[in-house]
């Protein structure tokens, strides 16, 4: 890497409740992030684990890496963006946690507003090539009808980060529920987050939902729930549980679930080789529990005492 090439770390932490991803921002409608130099695995976990402590008792949290990129300041100096996805569990009370779609409305396709909202800003996208004048304004087209599930294409989800792409480089996002053309200040947070969902929901079309996101037993309801909640479109029930039942990634743990109304539900858990093939593939994170934090330890102070460490080392630590 280039000297003097700063290092942005960036950690998207995802959650579920109730069946909603929900994602963790800074207090100030952003993502966990910090600029360091260095890009050894220890300073990697490091600040990972600085950036996702909260004041609530967290039991787990993962880390994979996702598309990192060169970015070039206006002085001509470089930073290497390295985002993270971090799946955990909310904890406590679930402060300063928001659900993914305040920010990206558009993903979810359960609800009318969801629905509309990605019609209107892929048809103005398409208003930029009607008619297509030539073969790369026709490429272009087809691209957006497959991003935006308009013309007959089906919906993508999967392809979350790829649609927040083409809408920061036209400069739409929705404004209190309208499509207003902006200057999008704040499109590395759209852009991380999208990133994370849509890494989220590449493999659920196996159910391989990541096992910490899940409490360690659950119902099928349960898990069809917080399946459409990350993919953000409503799935056929019969399905489902056809699906579940081939799968071989879960198995009954015994006991039934009383918060089902109706006739109990069973409940099941992930296979113990289901658990460690997850462990192997990602980063665990050791997080501090809640009762070893004390109250003046919060996201601000932890960076602060991060950095200040980092700079006794080296003397070249920059928080961002």
């Amino acid at each position: 890497m280039t000297e003097g090439t700063g290092v942005i770390i960036a950690a998207v932490p995802v959650a579920l409740q109730a069946g909603e991803p929900l994602v963790l921002t800074d207090g100030q409608r952003g993502l966990p992030h910090m600029q360091f130099y260095g890009t050894e695995e220890a300073q990697i976990r490091e600040a990972l684990e600085a950036l996702i402590v909260t004041r609530r008792r967290v039991f787990s949290a993962f880390a994979e890496q996702l598309s990192a990129r060169i970015e070039v300041t206006a002085d001509g100096r470089k930073n290497l963006e390295i985002p993270y996805l971090v799946t955990t569990q909310t904890g406590g009370d679930g402060r300063g946690w928001s659900s993914c779609y305040d920010f990206l409305p558009w993903e979810d396709q359960r609800n009318h507003h969801g629905v509309s909202l990605k019609n209107q800003l892929g048809e103005a996208l398409l208003r930029q090539f009607t008619p297509p004048s030539t073969s790369e304004q026709v490429g272009a087209r087809k691209k957006l009808c497959v991003l935006f599930a308009l013309e007959g294409s089906r919906w993508r989800p999967e392809l979350a980060a790829e649609r927040c792409r083409v809408l920061i480089e036209a400069g739409y996002l929705p404004q209190e529920g309208q499509v207003d053309m902006m200057t999008l200040a704040g499109s590395r947070f759209y852009k991380w987050l999208a990133q994370g969902l849509g890494h989220l929901r590449k493999p659920l079309r196996s159910l391989l939902m990541p096992v910490e996101l899940m409490p360690e037993r659950f119902t099928i309801p349960q898990f069809q729930a917080s399946m459409e909640g990350v993919l953000g479109e409503t799935l056929d029930k019969q399905a489902f549980r056809r699906n579940v039942s081939n799968c071989g990634l879960i198995e009954e743990a015994g006991g039934v679930s009383d918060e089902i109304f109706g006739r109990p539900a069973r409940l099941f858990r992930f296979k113990n080789d289901v658990v460690i093939a997850r462990n192997a593939q990602s980063m665990p994170l050791v997080l501090p529990l809640a009762d070893t934090l004390t109250d003046a330890e919060t996201i601000e102070n932890l960076l602060f005492s991060h950095r200040r460490r980092t700079k006794g080392q080296d003397g070249t630590s920059e928080e961002n």
